[in-house]
């Protein structure tokens, strides 16, 4: 099983699309699984951003800043997996995403059989260290 150390995602990581930074970290409640929540938004013209495209009405006034958007990533002899990603610009929820380390400083995120995720990317993103 994935091990939290020094090939591990635990810390800072600049998303794919370059305009946040997401610190990652055990679980509160289940400290084997990996959580996350945006600790930097690095347009300053967001820095105020709310969760406006949340399906819930009730949580579009809630700030994106702090937001938890990962979730219950499980460690396994590869990585992590069968975790949830929130996209607050897109107000969905990805589900059954996979972590891996490649290397020290790049973090992929994956989906199993191809399937778009965030933003109609096809099977994966890469996220990059901040904190090397």
């Amino acid at each position: 099983m994935a091990e939290i150390g020094s090939a591990s995602p635990v810390g800072k990581w600049m998303n794919a699309d370059k305009d946040a930074i997401i610190q990652i970290h055990p679980c509160p409640d289940r400290p084997a699984n990996l959580c996350g929540r945006i600790t930097t938004i690095l347009d300053p013209s967001e820095a105020r951003a709310r969760d406006d495209h949340n399906p819930n009405p009730s949580l579009r006034a809630r700030a994106v800043l702090g937001l938890e958007i990962l979730n219950g990533f499980v460690p396994t002899a590869t990585g992590w997996s069968n975790g949830s990603i929130y996209d607050p610009e897109e107000g969905r929820l990805y589900s059954g995403l996979n972590l891996r380390m490649d290397g020290h400083n790049r973090l992929v995120i994956s989906k199993p059989a191809n399937l778009l995720l965030f933003n109609g990317e096809l099977g994966r993103q890469t996220w990059t260290r901040a904190d090397p």
